[in-house]
C-alpha cells in the first residue's frame, strides 16, 4: 500500500512539472494579450447580442439573479413607499446563499454564468500581476498521521461522562396562549420582511435596528395586508419558523427556525432528526468547531475507510478514531454525547462517499477538458479512455471503466456541466479550481448536520436572531 502511494505521488509530481512547463510557455502569450483575452472571454461567454458589437457591462450572472429576485414582491410600508424597487443593488453571495433555497442556485445557465463571472473577476485581478500560472491551489496530496497518544478506555469513559452530563431536557409540552402566539407571528413576519429587504440588496447595517422596521411595518399593517404570513410556500426563502414548534413555549426562535428539505425531501436525509434537535446557537457553533477539528485530526482514518467493515483492522481503527473524537468533543463546553456521536458517524459516511464517488473527479475532468481543449475534434469518450489508460486516478477506475463499457453513469453530462463556460482563455490551474467548485456543487454530498447548522447560524445572524459572529458560509 505505501509503495503504491509513493508511485502514484511520483507520477503526480512528474505530471505537475510537465504541467508547469506547459503553463509557463502558455503564459508568454497570455500576458502579451491579457486585454484581448478579457474581451474575447466576455464576448464569447456572456452571449452578447450578435446584433451589437458592444459587450453588456453587466455580467450575465447578475442579470439572471436580478430577474429571479424581481419576482420577490415586498410589502408597502406605512409611508406608502413601494420597497420592491427600493434598491438596484444585488445582495452579496453570502446573503443570497444563506437566505434562499438551494434550488434557487441550481440550473446549468446560472451555474455557467457564475463561472463566467468568476473568470472575469479573476482576469481583472491578475491582469499585470506576476503570478506563476502553473501554481495550483488544488491540494494534490494528503497526509495520514495517526496520533501518538493512545487514549485509554478509562479516559474515554470520563470524556463520555462529561458529554452525557451536558444533555438537558426541554419542555415541549407547555403551549403558548393565543395572545403570545399572535405576538410571535408578528415578530416572525418582521424577520421575513428583513430577509426580503436583504435579498433586494439592502445593506445589513441599514436593517440592524429592529425598532425602525417595527415603525415602518406596525402590527395592524401586517395583519391588514397579511404580509409574508404564507412564508412556508414562498419560492425564495430556504428556511421558515415551523408552525408546530411555534406553539411550544419552551423553545426560542432559533430553535423554531427550520431549513427547507429541498430536492424532493432528500437534501437532508436526516432532516426529521435535525428539526427536533432544539440546539442552541452556542451548541451549533461548538459543533462546527468539533467538525472542523475531527476533519483535520482524524484524517488518518481515510486510508481505512474502504476496508471491509467486518475486518478486525477496520474495527480497531474505528474504535481508535471514536475515542479521539470523544476527547475532542469533551473539550468543547456545549458539545453533548449525542452531537459527538452524530458528527463522528456523519464524518465517516460523508468521507466514505467522497472517496467512492467524488475523489479525483476534478483531476479526471480537468485532464479531459485539457485534452478536448487542445484538440477540439476529440470526443469525451476518447479523452476519458486516455485518462483511464494512464491510471492516474485509481479511486475512480471503476466509474471510468463502467462509463467506457456501458455509458450509463452520466459522467459525460456531469462533465459538461462542470466545464460549461470554461474556455481556453482560462489558465489551466484556474480551470481545475473552477471544475472542482462545480463538482462540489453537483456531486458533493449535502445533507450533513454540519451544513445544516452552518446555514442556520448564518440565517439567524442575518435576520437578527443572534448576535453577529464569524460563521463561514455553507
Amino acid at each position: 500500500m505505501p509503495s503504491q502511494r509513493k508511485k502514484i505521488c511520483k507520477r503526480r509530481v512528474e505530471r505537475q512539472e510537465a504541467f508547469r512547463l506547459r503553463c509557463s510557455r502558455r503564459r508568454l502569450d497570455e500576458d502579451a494579450s491579457a486585454q484581448e483575452d478579457l474581451e474575447t472571454l466576455t464576448g464569447s461567454l456572456f452571449h452578447a447580442d450578435s446584433s451589437s458589437s458592444d459587450v453588456d457591462p453587466e455580467p450575465r450572472y447578475h442579470q439572471i439573479i436580478s430577474s429571479r429576485l424581481a419576482e420577490l414582491q415586498l410589502p408597502v410600508g406605512d409611508d406608502s413607499s413601494d420597497l420592491a424597487d427600493s434598491s438596484s443593488n444585488l445582495p452579496s453571495r453570502e446573503v443570497l446563499e444563506a437566505l434562499t433555497r438551494k434550488s434557487f442556485h441550481d440550473g446549468d445557465d446560472l451555474r455557467a454564468a457564475l463561472v463566467q463571472y468568476q473568470i472575469q473577476n479573476f482576469l481583472n485581478e491578475t491582469k499585470g500581476r506576476d503570478r506563476d500560472y502553473g501554481e495550483s491551489d488544488v491540494d494534490m496530496d494528503s497526509t495520514y498521521t495517526e496520533p501518538d497518544h493512545v487514549i485509554t478506555l478509562e479516559e474515554n469513559m470520563k470524556h463520555c461522562e462529561v458529554l452525557a452530563a451536558r444533555e438537558t431536557e426541554i419542555d415541549t409540552y407547555t403551549k403558548l396562549d393565543q395572545e403570545q402566539a399572535n405576538q410571535l407571528y408578528l415578530k416572525h413576519a418582521l424577520y421575513r420582511i428583513k430577509a426580503a429587504l436583504l435579498l433586494k440588496g439592502k445593506p445589513v447595517e441599514e436593517l440592524d435596528a429592529a425598532a425602525a422596521l417595527e415603525r415602518k411595518y406596525p402590527p395592524d399593517l401586517i395583519v391588514k395586508n397579511n404580509y409574508l404570513f404564507h412564508y412556508e410556500e414562498d419560492s425564495f426563502f430556504g428556511w421558515y419558523f415551523d408552525s408546530d414548534l411555534c406553539f411550544k413555549e419552551g423553545l426560542t426562535d432559533y430553535q423554531r427556525l427550520v431549513l427547507f428539505n429541498g430536492n424532493g425531501g432528500n437534501e437532508y436525509p436526516s432532516w426529521s432528526r435535525y428539526r427536533v434537535f432544539y440546539t442552541t446557537p452556542e451548541a451549533d457553533k461548538d459543533y462546527l468547531r468539533y467538525w472542523e477539528t475531527i476533519v483535520k485530526e482524524i484524517k488518518w482514518l481515510e486510508q481505512y475507510l474502504l476496508t471491509k467493515e467486518s475486518s478486525t483492522e477496520w474495527v480497531n481503527m474505528l474504535s481508535k478514531a471514536m475515542l479521539q473524537a470523544n476527547r475532542i468533543a469533551a473539550g468543547l463546553p456545549h458539545m453533548t454525547l449525542h452531537l459527538a456521536a452524530l458528527g463522528f458517524h456523519e464524518y465517516i459516511w460523508i468521507t466514505r462517499s467522497y472517496l467512492m464517488f467524488v475523489k479525483d473527479l476534478d483531476g479526471i475532468f480537468y485532464e479531459i477538458w485539457r485534452q478536448v481543449d487542445n484538440d477540439h475534434r476529440l470526443h469525451f469518450r476518447d479523452a476519458l479512455k486516455q485518462v483511464y489508460d494512464e491510471k492516474l486516478f485509481p479511486a475512480q477506475d471503476p466509474s471510468m471503466k463502467y462509463e467506457l463499457n456501458h455509458g450509463g453513469s452520466k459522467m459525460e453530462r456531469v462533465f459538461g456541466r462542470c466545464t460549461k463556460g470554461i474556455t481556453d482563455s482560462v489558465p489551466e490551474y484556474k480551470a481545475r479550481e473552477l471544475i472542482a467548485q462545480e463538482i462540489r456543487f453537483t456531486r458533493g454530498s449535502s445533507g450533513t448536520y454540519e451544513q445544516y447548522a452552518r446555514k442556520k447560524l448564518k440565517i439567524a445572524e442575518l435576520i437578527g436572531l443572534i448576535r453577529k459572529d464569524k460563521i463561514a458560509a455553507a
